[in-house]
């Protein structure tokens, strides 16, 4: 088998073996031999799907030093593979759907990795391995489609503000809105909420979002060339935000979007900071964008400081 001297990703599908996205082996057999001669690559991503990949197959990639993006979906793995990607120090993403045999009793062993995703779909994962999961510190998304993962294992983890279960089949739109509601509420400081204070801010984020798309609308129609578009825009700063701007965004930057930044907004919560600054929580409903915009008083208003999404946890981002 005339495999090159060097490699940064490897697929295995079909009985064919791709290394770099181009070269291509016909390899009808995973065998010991090819996974140690792989794990001697500098590889960054390694994937192998339909194959009955065991615990033992892999041993040649434990603490592997380059991987970042690590999956065997449909296989043979157990909780015996985690302690092998404990020690990768560059991995993010794990993608592991479809080895039944996991049931979540290993996570444990990754509790001093850096990863990012973790996809656990068509597996044994149960509540105990849930919760073993949410102690991985920069865990950020976990899928748990087709597991045997209960609401009131869901809820337990509630009280990790960084990590969002991904779950489209398991568990219902509602009941992730309300995890997602739970897990804001444990997140809180101890500070009560200024009810109007709350109200007030939302007015003006309805004007905010209002005024703002019939910017874009405009833009549609006008292009950047026009006279009105950056007077129009800053008009708009001067009555709704505090925030200070920033290069690459608006108003600095022109950008718009057809469909409108914050057309399908919906209000979702309100968070206390101090008194005179609060969060105001929505969600996109045609994208399922979460935000949160600080909200600062201003004289005897609020005006908008900042807005986050949640992306890899929460993330500043331009208005």
């Amino acid at each position: 088998m005339g495999l090159p001297k060097r490699a940064r990703t490897a697929d295995w599908k079909n009985g064919v073996l791709t290394l770099d996205g181009e070269k291509q082996y016909e390899i009808p057999e995973l065998t010991m031999d090819l996974t140690e001669r792989l794990a001697g690559y500098t590889l960054v991503g390694f994937h192998v799907k339909g194959y009955p990949v065991t615990d033992e197959l892999l041993s040649p990639f434990a603490g592997h030093k380059s991987m970042v993006n690590f999956g065997v979906e449909d296989g043979t793995l157990t909780d015996a593979c985690f302690p092998i990607f404990s020690a990768m120090p560059k991995l993010r993403y794990l993608l592991l759907d479809g080895n039944a045999a996991i049931h979540g009793s290993g996570l444990s062993a990754l509790q001093n990795c850096k990863l990012d995703l973790l996809t656990l779909n068509h597996t044994g994962l149960d509540d105990a391995g849930l919760l073993q999961a949410a102690f991985i510190p920069k865990l950020a998304h976990i899928q748990i489609d087709y597991t045997t993962v209960t609401y009131e294992g869901l809820l337990s983890i509630a009280g990790n503000s960084r990590i969002e279960p991904v779950s489209h089949v398991q568990f219902t739109r509602e009941q992730m809105e309300h995890f997602s509601q739970v897990q804001r509420e444990r997140a809180k400081k101890p500070v009560q909420l200024d009810e109007q204070a709350a109200v007030e801010c939302r007015g003006v984020l309805s004007a905010f979002f209002a005024e703002m798309t019939e910017w874009e609308q405009y833009m549609e129609q006008a292009g950047f060339e026009d006279a009105q578009a950056v007077p129009r825009l800053l008009a708009i700063w001067e009555k709704y935000v505090s925030e200070t701007p920033r290069m690459g965004y608006r108003p600095l930057s022109l950008s718009y979007s057809p469909q409108g930044t914050y057309k399908g907004e919906r209000f979702l919560d309100a968070e206390q900071i101090t008194r005179n600054k609060l969060y105001i929580y929505t969600r996109e409903k045609n994208t399922g964008f979460d935000r949160r915009f600080l909200m600062k008083r201003v004289g005897e208003g609020w005006k908008i400081d900042a807005v986050q999404e949640r992306l890899n946890g929460w993330q500043r981002v331009g208005l």
